[in-house]
């Protein structure tokens, strides 16, 4: 007799806590290189300062609370498989005993009448049991023959079902042992799959980092430290993200910073769409994107007299968990686009309006927020970007986009609150390392600073998108933003009181497939 235990592998575990604080480990060493690199070059000025506090306040702790935690896992890990050790079964078994048994018999005569007469008698006796001797053994053997008969036509059909169900079953396990080696290379390829993806997701990086330094030297152009500096913790990441899914045999893929692959979604009407009457409600559209739940492009269209005008409004930053997932609008798109490379984010906005049929020949302005206002850069610097889609003007708010170039044919209006840490991230298109750098504008690019809508020092209300850069524009009297606003009129993207222009709008579900 056996049982079957059931419970964890003490050995498993201890190597899933081993695992852990390698992870641990690597994150520290990430922490440490990156601060060595912060604080380690002769650079000063309110930029690098701001720069050094974020990392001190911000990126510095994250790294660290990762760390931490995951070094927690694994003591508590490594104190369950102690535990699994203390456990044990034990087994009893038993016997049985058999019986025996005994006979006797007994013979007697008759002494009566002589000898002849009983030996006569006994003969007899003896013919007369010979025969029913003969004929009991040929009855017998009569019933033996039918009985061997019907053994042998019992046998002869055990035999067949015998091999019909040895066939049966034969089959059966034949099916089943196919459908198990299935589950184990389905099982296997996964695995496999997951460590491959791992190290194209740190090729994919390098490269990216690669593009950001040396590329840019044989492209003629110093390398921008933004850009440098975004590869760098890509591919830092990326690095950790390897470990432990290597590590794990790829049972555990975190996809640290992997930006995937685009899609889009099919259109959905909007039932009350806002009316684009001036900036300020263009820019209030995009928090309307916002709104409309995680992931989503809102595409505006006015049907005016001189035909259709289209604004795409993307939103900004929606998660920042390293680990990537399905919404782009994420910290790895944020490190992506500030790289310098074409994001997931942008490919998938640029489906989304592929798949809103937007009118031929309609002009189109793009409108983004923060990290939707890099997008929105990354797309216009793009000349085949620009003429499929006969964009016209591009529109951000609290976006650092200094280091694109953006299209000169594209009119654009970049606005930002005085203490507005984000929209200065690009460090003013800065040359790596720290050196002075000059923005990338051309004829058509107007750009408006708005005093802070509270204290200098209120990030989250410096940055906010649904009520402080809005109120900021209702009540600008910047003369470029002024005559930015007449030119949007004149060109039928904004609204008028009386006019017969009508308003639609459609909501397109953006993603990243991992």
């Amino acid at each position: 007799m056996s049982d079957t235990m059931q419970g964890q592998d003490p050995e498993q575990v201890r190597a899933l806590a081993k695992m852990l604080e390698d992870g641990a480990s690597q994150l520290e060493s990430v922490k440490s290189i990156t601060s060595v690199a912060v604080w380690g070059f002769d650079g000063a000025g309110p930029n690098v300062e701001q720069m050094r506090g974020e990392w001190e306040s911000q990126h510095a702790p994250m790294l660290g609370t990762v760390a931490e935690s995951l070094t927690t896992y694994a003591q508590r890990a490594r104190a369950n498989a102690d535990a699994q050790d203390q456990t044990s079964n034990t087994y009893d078994g038993g016997g049985f005993a058999g019986v025996s048994t005994q006979g006797s018999g007994s013979t007697g005569g008759d002494d009566d009448g002589g000898v002849l007469d009983w030996l006569g008698d006994k003969a007899g006796d003896l013919w007369d049991a010979g025969g029913d001797g003969v004929d009991w053994v040929g009855d017998k053997a009569g019933d033996a023959a039918g009985w061997i008969g019907d053994r042998a036509t019992d046998l002869w059909d055990a035999g067949g079902n015998a091999v019909d169900w040895i066939g049966d079953k034969g089959s059966d396990a034949l099916g089943w042992l196919g459908d198990r080696g299935s589950d184990v290379l389905g099982w296997l390829g996964d695995r496999g799959s997951a460590i491959g993806g791992a190290f194209m997701n740190v090729g994919d990086a390098g490269l990216q980092l690669w593009d950001a330094t040396g590329g840019a030297i044989l492209d003629g152009e110093w390398p921008r430290t933004t850009e440098v500096l975004a590869s760098g913790i890509r591919l830092a990441g990326t690095t950790v993200g390897l470990g432990l899914t290597a590590g794990s045999l790829g049972m555990f893929d975190p996809k640290v910073f992997d930006d995937g692959d685009p899609y889009a979604g099919d259109p959905t009407d909007v039932a009350a769409p806002r009316e684009p009457s001036s900036i300020s409600e263009v820019a209030l559209g995009v928090t309307d994107s916002y709104n409309a739940g995680d992931g989503n492009v809102r595409i505006t269209t006015i049907d005016g007299p001189d035909g259709p005008r289209v604004i795409v409004n993307v939103p900004g930053t929606e998660a920042w968990n390293p680990s990537a997932g399905d919404n782009p609008m994420d910290l790895t798109g944020n490190l992506v686009t500030a790289g310098g490379s074409r994001s997931t984010m942008s490919e998938a906005v640029m489906l989304a309006m592929r798949n809103a049929d937007i009118p031929p020949g309609a002009e189109v302005m793009m409108v983004g927020h923060s990290q939707g206002g890099m997008t929105v850069a990354d797309l216009t610097s793009d000349p085949g970007f620009v003429n499929e889609f006969n964009v016209t003007h591009a529109m951000t708010y609290g976006s650092p986009i200094d280091s694109a170039h953006i299209d000169p044919s594209v009119s654009v209006l970049e606005m930002q609150h005085q203490h507005d840490v984000v929209p200065r991230l690009d460090l003013g298109d800065s040359r790596f390392p720290f050196l002075p750098g000059g923005q990338n504008e051309s004829a058509n690019h107007t750009s408006v600073t708005f005093d802070d809508p509270g204290s200098a020092f209120n990030a989250v209300a410096n940055h906010d998108h649904a009520e402080a850069y809005p109120n900021s524009m209702a009540n600008s009297t910047d003369p470029g933003y002024l005559a930015y606003q007449q030119e949007l009129r004149d060109s039928g993207f904004l609204t008028s009181p009386g006019s017969s222009s009508t308003v639609t709008a459609q909501d397109v579900h953006v993603g990243r497939k991992n």
